[in-house]
């Protein structure tokens, strides 16, 4: 059986699908894991799920990953800007 599993990237504002095998193996590309790192959330069920979470997930450059901004706008664990860029939605 395989399932489809949504990615989002804070970095670029993509989010993609990947496919995940009953095996437990994953056509996810390497590539991307390594570029983006902890810009990536993965495991999402469906792209909606994604995009509401792109919604409320932005980048922090200094933290280098995803973070969800306080009420200033600025990432919860080093004050920073949160960047937002836009969603952009491939299969």
């Amino acid at each position: 059986m395989t399932q489809t599993k949504w990615v989002h990237n804070a970095k670029t504002g993509e989010i993609f699908s990947y496919q995940e095998y009953s095996s437990g193996e994953t056509d996810f590309p390497r590539g991307m894991l390594l570029a983006y790192c902890d810009y990536l959330t993965i495991g999402f069920t469906s792209k909606d799920k994604a995009i509401d979470w792109s919604k409320e997930w932005g980048c922090c450059d200094k933290c280098k990953g995803s973070s969800k901004p306080t009420k200033e706008g600025n990432c919860f664990r080093c004050g920073n800007p949160v960047h937002f860029h836009a969603t952009t939605v491939s299969v």
